[in-house]
């Protein structure tokens, strides 16, 4: 584990089976969506966001999805970076619970 590119790969493995995990969780039943738009020190736009689903035992759950870089934050291009994070994971806008 000396080399950076392996580290980098194994955790960013890591994250996207940690991710799928969760996803399965609600994929097929309604979700919130919570986001949140900021500038990072080099000035640029990011939005993070957070999944709210109720599990089986009727709890509610929140989980970090993660931060997605956006162009700007017009809603044009924050719908853009949703629509990117919901079709790496596959998932449906019509899902969201309002």
């Amino acid at each position: 584990m000396l080399q950076p590119d392996i580290q980098k790969d194994i955790v960013n493995a890591a994250t996207k089976e940690t991710l799928n995990a969760i996803m399965e969780k609600f994929k097929d039943d309604v979700f919130g969506l919570l986001m949140d738009e900021s500038g990072d020190i080099s000035h640029k736009e990011q939005m993070g966001v957070v999944f709210r689903y109720v599990d089986k035992m009727g709890i509610v759950k929140e989980r970090f999805v993660g931060v997605v870089h956006v162009k700007d934050t017009s809603s044009l291009s924050l719908k853009a970076g949703i629509d990117l994070l919901f079709s790496e994971y596959g998932l449906s806008l019509s899902r969201i619970w309002a």
